[in-house]
């Protein structure tokens, strides 16, 4: 067991560094690009070296449409394969960074297998929960694009009802929050800055609704295209009824966010609930002690 668990060391030693030599600095200008999105940029030449050689984005574009979906929802109006392809190799580069240290620490530590255990559970666990992220990033999105909706939709039929056309009440309610972080609002101001540049109105809409990828989003811009011909009161009531079930959602998602901060606060409440109770025991120990 010893024997072998030494030959896998030195092999997988052997693989990585041989590998970030040929990779080299072969994918710098590459890598460039994404330093604002993604981590472990340093041993990303390596991954994308496995990647380009194994030819793994062709071998596995089946089993990465998935995957591709929710990146193209997160990274809207990128270019999403090459997107895909970081991610892929930040998954790589957790696994060749914790078998690379987990091999080095083994013959440092005298060839103590737990190490190199523990290496192997590293390496499976933190791409799985990486994966795992990825859906809980799209669920976050999308909350906060429909915690935003219903108050942007009421404005918008104020302004309509009020004499404006639906572009420039649009453009309006966007400008008024200038450069909120909310993803609604940032894929507002570009489908707005699209309609300033002359682009079709109703082209932008609905590639504003793909980019989002939310349904609520997709009725809001059905709504105005069925109806901002027509313009004046039916729109503005069209949209009055829509954000009023908007609302609803708002505050389902108040209620949700409301409960997972709760439920966040009791390990640290039962903490401190156990340090009480053995500072408040601490003495009736010691005196009967």
């Amino acid at each position: 067991m010893m024997l072998i668990a030494t030959v896998f060391s030195a092999i997988v030693i052997v693989l990585i560094l041989g590998v970030m030599l040929l990779a080299g600095k072969k994918y710098e200008d590459y890598i460039e690009e994404y330093k604002a999105d993604f981590q472990l940029l340093f041993m990303a030449p390596a991954s994308l070296y496995v990647i380009d050689k194994l030819d793994l984005m062709k071998r596995f574009s089946g089993q990465l449409v998935v995957l591709q979906q929710r990146i193209a929802i997160l990274y809207s109006g990128k270019n999403i394969p090459q997107y895909t392809k970081m991610f892929i190799a930040q998954i790589i580069s957790v696994i060749l960074i914790s078998l690379l240290g987990g091999s080095i620490f083994y013959f440092l530590a005298g060839q103590d297998p737990v190490l190199l255990i523990m290496a192997l559970i590293l390496a499976t666990f933190i791409p799985t929960l990486s994966i795992k992220n990825i859906d809980k990033k799209v669920e976050k999105r999308k909350q906060d694009i429909i915690y935003e909706l219903p108050e942007f939709a009421s404005k918008v039929a104020l302004l309509v009802n009020a004499g404006e056309t639906v572009q420039e009440a649009m453009i309006h309610c966007t400008t008024m929050k200038g450069e909120d972080k909310n993803p609604l609002y940032i894929e507002l101001n570009e489908a707005m800055g699209k309609i300033k540049n002359g682009e079709s109105f109703g082209y932008v809409m609905e590639d504003f609704s793909k980019r989002c990828g939310v349904q609520e989003v997709s009725i809001f811009t059905t709504t105005i295209l069925l109806n901002y011909r027509r313009g004046g009161g039916e729109l503005a009531l069209s949209l009055r009824e829509l954000s009023g079930d908007l609302w609803e959602k708002r505050k389902a998602i108040s209620k949700i966010r409301g409960e997972e901060a709760s439920s966040k606060l009791i390990f640290p409440m039962i903490l401190m609930f156990m340090a009480i109770l053995l500072i408040m025991a601490f003495p009736a120990i010691k005196l009967l002690g």
